[in-house]
């Protein structure tokens, strides 16, 4: 029989709105990126055309919403693991400082990521999460588990929402991520540690042991002068227990995963939940996407991705970093064009130059004139207008939702000349509508059409 204690607070059994929403496909990525260093970058050969379907979605909004209507977007397809990293109540505005130019001209951009603030304290932030969490037990399949990440502001009341929809008998672990940093409270404890809490939807949920190397002293002495010659150590190394020491917070501001986005959690971290709660080809959702490392994990370990967030600046870092490490197909849907589509910046395209290579295909020369946002009256000083585009994309077929068949990167990000041109070989045949997308340094989208029609 399950226990009738639970959480309540102010609020908590108001009926929750139901919003009945068409969800719209505003881009698919078909990941064929080009580190342009100069003024050109010349490609060669039209990219592959994009497939109809992909299994990885990136949604933009509310999660609620997404929530509410999983079956419009994710089909009859449930959840098989669900990891989020919701705000904590911390009272902060979270925001990202970044440096922008060449070592000789530069000069520092703040962006806002996202707020953890809450007009009515504790209240609020329950009225935010119980009923999204109630949502997400219902979008899993009936192996399926969601994992919490918290910490100290929040883990307890957490714990007693999960208990009470998940149920204490579904509890799976509490596991302590202990990190080091630091810290300078004369008052308490530095607080080093979050907690993991990962409940299942049944008895019947997926769960891989995970190993952890033996120290050189068990190396050396082995278990059997301890334990008799029936003890052999494991190959792959110790069971891990629920305490994880051997991961660290990405700490430094130059750490080759730091992507600048406050609250990212380490690769490693999300590798291990996911290789323990979930099994390749499995669809794995993370609700709170933040700088969307699982993403990237799922791409590494075989796994189809769900990432949702409502962050403009959460959406750029996770397409960068998807487009960055060569990530399979994904789309981006919303409930409406609601992406930060500043198309009061301006962003002139260059004239196209076109020139016939043989009878079936010409050579075109596309670039960016300009990108002015409408805030900047003019480059700082020394600097270029390529310096607020942290990255561009190409769609040589535009019809309303933007295609992405290739990208423009710079080598070292925000660091360095970006290519403002870039040189393609297509097929002749009827006219197109060619896009360009600028995705500006403060998360703004700016696209511009050019229509072309070669003779």
């Amino acid at each position: 029989m399950r226990q009738s204690v639970e959480l309540t607070w102010a609020g908590k059994n108001k009926t929750e709105e139901k919003h009945e929403a068409c969800f719209r496909e505003i881009e698919r990525v078909q990941v064929n990126p080009f580190w342009g260093t100069g003024d050109y970058y010349e490609q060669v050969e039209e990219p592959s055309a994009l497939p109809n379907e992909t299994d990885n979605i990136y949604c933009y909004g509310d999660n609620l919403i997404f929530l509410q209507n999983v079956s419009q977007w994710a089909g009859a397809d449930k959840i098989d693991l669900i990891y989020i990293d919701p705000p904590y109540m911390t009272d902060i505005a979270y925001s990202s400082s970044i440096t922008v130019g060449s070592s000789a001209s530069e000069t520092t951009i703040q962006r806002p990521a996202f707020h953890d603030r809450w007009a009515q304290g504790l209240n609020s932030y329950l009225d935010m999460l119980y009923p999204r969490l109630q949502m997400m037990k219902n979008s899993l399949s009936p192996q399926g588990s969601i994992i919490v990440h918290v910490d100290w502001h929040t883990n307890h009341y957490v714990r007693m929402l999960l208990d009470e929809i998940f149920g204490r008998e579904n509890f799976v672990n509490d596991i302590a991520w202990c990190f080091g940093g630091g810290g300078n409270s004369r008052r308490h404890f530095h607080r080093k540690h979050d907690s993991i809490l990962w409940y299942a939807l049944s008895s019947d949920y997926v769960f891989n042991p995970q190993f952890r190397p033996y120290t050189s002293g068990t190396m050396e002495r082995g278990l059997t002068n301890v334990k008799g010659d029936r003890y052999r150590l494991h190959e792959e190394g110790a069971l891990m227990q629920d305490w994880w020491t051997d991961i660290n917070k990405i700490l430094s501001p130059t750490a080759y995963e730091n992507l600048k986005y406050p609250t990212q959690k380490p690769k490693e971290l999300i590798k291990r939940l996911v290789a323990a709660a979930s099994q390749p080809g499995s669809r794995v959702a993370d609700f709170f996407a933040g700088s969307g490392t699982l993403a990237e994990v799922c791409n590494e370990m075989g796994r189809k991705w769900v990432l949702c967030d409502s962050s403009p600046l959460a959406l750029q870092t996770s397409v960068y970093r998807l487009i960055k490490t060569g990530s399979s197909p994904f789309k981006i849907i919303s409930t409406d064009y609601m992406v930060n589509d500043a198309q009061e910046n301006k962003l002139i395209l260059k004239k196209p130059r076109v020139s016939k290579m043989d009878h079936n295909h010409f050579l075109i020369d596309l670039g960016i004139e300009i990108y002015q946002p409408a805030h900047i009256s003019e480059p700082f000083e020394g600097g270029s207008f390529t310096d607020y585009i942290e990255f561009w994309e190409i769609d040589l077929d535009y019809n309303q939702s933007f295609k992405s068949c290739c990208q423009v990167l710079r080598s070292q990000r925000y660091k360095g000349p970006l290519a403002s041109n870039m040189l393609l070989k297509l097929e002749t045949g009827l006219p197109r509508h060619i896009a360009v997308k600028v995705w500006d340094v403060w998360a703004n989208q700016t696209t511009a059409i050019m229509e072309l029609n070669p003779v």
